[in-house]
């Protein structure tokens, strides 16, 4: 028997946080019939119309329920609203009689169910639910997949719907974002949009757009994009233009400096006062605000520098390069909690049915991967259907530095620095990352990459015990990083996992930025470098033995074992498809087909495509098995 564990993907979309549950289970060779599959869905439509919480629950296939579970469950059998605390405002119902069912594979049905919203003088809307069941035993079965994402987006479009025409706006809004959403109105004679307005003092100050306005494209646009037709401008509370409509970006009121507004064009940067007086010419390329006696910041222009004196004046050039102050900068060597910094002014979007605070943070943050270039928070003056659910909003969003090293020839230095990021009902209600800055002190510039710490097919959580930050110079514009993170490698022996150790990134030096090199090995260095014993050794959680995955027992390695190598030197194989004729490793990575895409493992041969390092690196492995005494024959790829 395999364990069983359950596993939880969370996919954002436009209004909120939706979740794919998936859990994997023990295989059963027995192929479904319709005509049961029918009894299942009609059983399982019967306690959706009963209201039956616990009966729905056990339709799925997990042995712990996870939070996000009971709450679609609760919405399906009209319990609870979206936000898991009210009741629903208007019913739904399941239309399991045109049910599309589908067979997937000899184990697993897939059923797309029709769902409608109703309410009295309201048109009925519809979505869709797709689950995935499993036949476990003769005449019995399980959900061990559960789309949700379309259900839940439909959801909560209609339960605005209902709401903006049955609640009091006083009872969702503050009565200064009412007044806000007024004088919006009045100031469209002069502009094309009002996006934003932010609240300071008592105040409110306008975001004002002129031309045509896409957030998508515009703001959250690639850097290497064009820069759309349309200007941003800021209007303050008595209506008087003071940032004029032809910027790309304003940046939220006292975000880097009390009292000053940051701006960009033509990715360039500077600052405004509330006076509307330029302070900073929009001629820069970083504004570095720094913890100095007698400075402000430091401003970058090409490859000069100037430092933003305490009484706002700019000084001559200075002889200045980014290892010397990299230090000072603000932030960058403490702890911070961003949410507690959007909030100092609250930035609310335009909108009724976007009920976020939005925060874009200081360009320099941005520019070093720290926060994204636009960023929803919980709006303290909004009270919103999601206020406490499955929104994409965001609660808290904690940037730890954890840690500084320099390269032996004294030209590279690099920090790291750990990101969580709490959502409003996600999985675990955060999720990891880590941030890599490296100064290259020999050209004179600052890169910047973004760390994944999750590589498990369904989302894990990182618990820290192998928590390892390293960086090693493959080449002049080759790094390896070595980096913490959730993995999910089942060996030969089936009653040992490997749940989290060390995970090797490759970053090019492209364009003057840093680019991740694809990689789709667990153990990436067998791609990249010739192994030699420095790879044996590691830090890895191991669970091991028996049962389900809840009873198994963790157990912490520092160097790979005959079994991970057997693993490594057939995970080569597996990344061209190889068709395993063990039927144990076929099982391994086609369950695993997460890492290299959909495609199926069948290839007889996959000599042709194996790399000078391939091949180097298998017979070093197969070496290292030699030495001891293991049995490659047994486990061998091929």
């Amino acid at each position: 028997m395999m364990k069983t564990k359950p596993i939880l993907i969370s996919i954002t979309s436009i209004v909120l946080l939706v979740n794919v549950f998936l859990f994997t289970s023990c295989r059963h060779s027995t192929k479904p019939e319709t005509a049961e599959i029918n009894q299942f869905l009609n059983n399982f439509n019967r306690y959706v119309k009963a209201g039956n919480t616990d009966s729905l629950l056990a339709c799925f296939d997990a042995d712990k329920k996870p939070t996000i579970l009971k709450k679609l469950v609760n919405l399906l059998a009209g319990k609870k609203s979206i936000n898991g605390k009210e009741k629903p405002i208007f019913n739904l119902t399941l239309d399991v009689d045109a049910d599309n069912i589908k067979l997937v594979d000899d184990e697993v049905t897939e059923a797309t169910i029709p769902v409608y919203f109703s309410r009295d003088a309201f048109d009925t809307q519809s979505s869709v639910l797709s689950l995935k069941i499993k036949k476990i035993a003769p005449h019995q079965f399980k959900i061990v997949q559960a789309d949700a994402r379309q259900l839940l987006t439909d959801y909560l479009t209609y339960e605005n719907l209902v709401r903006s025409k049955t609640v009091d706006e006083k009872d969702i809004f503050s009565p200064i974002t009412l007044e806000a959403f007024e004088t919006a109105d009045k100031l469209k004679t002069r502009y094309d949009s009002v996006v934003w307005f932010a609240h300071v003092d008592k105040k409110t100050f306008f975001y004002v757009v002129k031309g045509k306005w896409n957030i998508n494209k515009y703001i959250k646009r690639s850097r290497d994009s064009v820069i759309y037709p349309y200007g941003m401008g800021l209007v303050n509370p008595e209506l008087k233009e003071i940032i004029p409509p032809e910027y790309d970006l304003i940046h939220n009121i006292s975000g880097t400096f009390p009292g000053l507004v940051e701006v960009e064009k033509n990715d360039k940067k500077g600052f405004y006062d509330l006076a509307g007086k330029i302070v900073i010419p929009i001629n820069y390329d970083e504004i570095f605000p720094i913890e100095d006696e007698n400075n402000l910041a430091v401003l970058r222009a090409g490859n000069e520098y100037f430092y933003l004196k305490k009484d706002m004046g700019i000084s001559e050039k200075v002889d200045l390069k980014i290892n010397d102050f990299f230090s000072k900068i603000r932030n960058l060597n403490n702890s911070f909690d961003l949410y507690s910094k959007a909030l100092l002014v609250v930035t609310e979007y335009n909108s009724k049915e976007e009920n976020e605070s939005v925060y874009i943070p200081p360009s320099y943050l941005a520019d070093l991967n720290m926060i994204e270039k636009i960023k929803d928070f919980k709006n303290p003056l909004r009270k919103s259907s999601d206020e406490d659910g499955e929104g994409d909003v965001h609660k808290k969003y904690l940037v730890s530095y954890t840690g500084k090293s320099e390269e032996t020839d004294n030209w590279l230095v690099t920090s790291f620095y750990s990101i969580r990021d709490y959502f409003l009902g996600g999985r675990s209600e955060f999720y990891d990352r880590k941030n890599i800055v490296i100064v290259d002190k020999k050209r004179d510039r600052v890169l910047a990459h973004n760390i994944e710490t999750d590589y498990t097919p369904g989302g894990g959580d990182f618990n820290g015990v192998c928590d390892v930050n390293s960086i090693k110079l493959i080449n002049d514009s080759l790094f390896e990083v070595k980096a913490g993170a959730a993995l999910y490698i089942d060996l030969y022996d089936s009653t040992k996992t490997i749940i989290s150790g060390i995970y090797y990134h490759y970053l090019a030096i492209e364009n003057n930025k840093l680019r991740e090199r694809p990689n789709n090995r667990i153990f990436g260095f067998t791609k990249y470098v010739k192994m030699d014993d420095s790879y044996m050794n590691g830090c890895y959680s191991m669970l091991v033995g028996p049962g389900t995955y809840d009873e198994k027992k963790t157990v912490i390695v520092d160097h790979l074992s005959p079994e991970m190598l057997h693993y490594m030197k057939n995970e080569i194989y597996a990344s061209y498809r190889y068709q395993f004729k063990d039927k144990r490793w076929q099982e391994i990575f086609s369950e695993n087909s997460a890492y290299w895409g959909d495609k199926k493992s069948n290839n007889p041969s996959v000599d042709d495509s194996l790399t000078v390092i391939d091949k180097y690196n298998i017979n070093w492995i197969n070496q290292k098995l030699k030495e001891g005494n293991a049995k490659p024959n047994r486990l061998a790829a091929k």
